[in-house]
């Protein structure tokens, strides 16, 4: 069956980028640069999809005097520009989603950058010829004095205790992430763990690409640590209920699992046992499983 005219003229990945008072906040330039990086790259099948969330410091202005000064360059990667009311960082994530034209979608905060030019030709030649449900990359996080700290030690084995991979590392299927019901804006921090481990205990499977996609700014609203804990607890409860009963445990004992790095045996093993049959999240259950109880034998530790 040939392909309708607007199959054909669909990106391979949409670019998404969310905003909102960026002027006010001091990241002017950085969104500037995000959008420099965007266009830097020599993988040209892609768009850039950017929301935002109706600012009104001066944002919306100088995002509509880069997006022009784009579009007069040559051969531009097109912006999609939108400015619209959202409720969190994550609905807005949702929404622009929506917009989207392209088959797999990558976030890339305003602050960020992917972490160079050929950063999606790495990820289109991953994708080929297989198109698996997303591809992730490794984590370089920077911070405005030129410091970085390359994460090079990815697994998802390690998704039943903490995301195991940077959100703005990875590329998935728009058609998954839909499928998923996007974001769970019950969660201002922690969403995007919640999103992926439940892709990943649905039987989502991914490629690893050994290089960064994007380069992570540090801060940002993660960096609240005991808010943070709270949430994945919350997160924990929401995704593991199915598994065992986690009425018995608080809301403070879950916390502590955040602080401690790792899930308690009873959890970890009754994630297992229930599935067997699942290679993937059953290997994550063992090294979890194996993981807490190496931790409880080093009786000299402290958390």
């Amino acid at each position: 069956m040939s392909k309708l005219p607007e199959q054909d003229q669909r990106p391979l990945i949409s670019v998404v980028t969310v905003t909102r008072n960026l002027i006010e906040a001091g990241r002017g330039e950085q969104i500037l640069a995000a959008l420099d990086s965007v266009q830097d790259q020599k993988f040209r099948d892609i768009e850039h999809v950017v929301w935002d969330g109706q600012s009104d410091d001066g944002t919306q202005e100088l995002l509509k005097a880069a997006i022009q000064k784009i579009a007069d360059t040559e051969n531009p990667i097109p912006v999609q520009y939108i400015c619209d009311a959202d409720i969190s960082l994550y609905d807005a994530m949702n929404q622009a989603v929506q917009r989207c034209a392209g088959e797999y979608i990558l976030f890339l905060n305003s602050d960020d950058l992917l972490a160079g030019a050929d950063s999606l030709l790495d990820v289109q030649k991953a994708l080929e010829p297989d198109k698996p449900d997303f591809v992730y990359g490794e984590t370089v996080f920077f911070d405005d004095e030129g410091n970085r700290r390359h994460a090079r030690r990815l697994t998802p084995k390690s998704i039943l205790q903490r995301l195991p991979f940077g959100h703005n590392a990875m590329v998935l299927k728009k058609a998954v992430f839909q499928e998923m019901g996007g974001h769970d804006l019950q969660f201002r921090i922690a969403a995007d763990y919640d999103m992926v481990l439940r892709m990943i205990l649905s039987g989502h499977s991914g490629h690893r690409l050994q290089r960064p996609i994007s380069l992570f700014r540090i801060g940002g609203v993660s960096a609240d640590t005991d808010a943070a804990g709270a949430e994945m607890a919350a997160v924990w409860l929401k995704n593991y209920s199915q598994f065992c009963d986690m009425s018995g445990y608080t809301d403070a004992q879950r916390i502590g699992w955040y602080r401690q790095g790792h899930l308690p045996v009873r959890v970890s093993g009754a994630i297992l046992l229930k599935t067997l049959s699942r290679p993937a999240i059953a290997r994550a259950a063992f090294y979890s499983l194996t993981k807490t109880l190496r931790r409880k034998a080093q009786f000299w530790r402290s958390y």
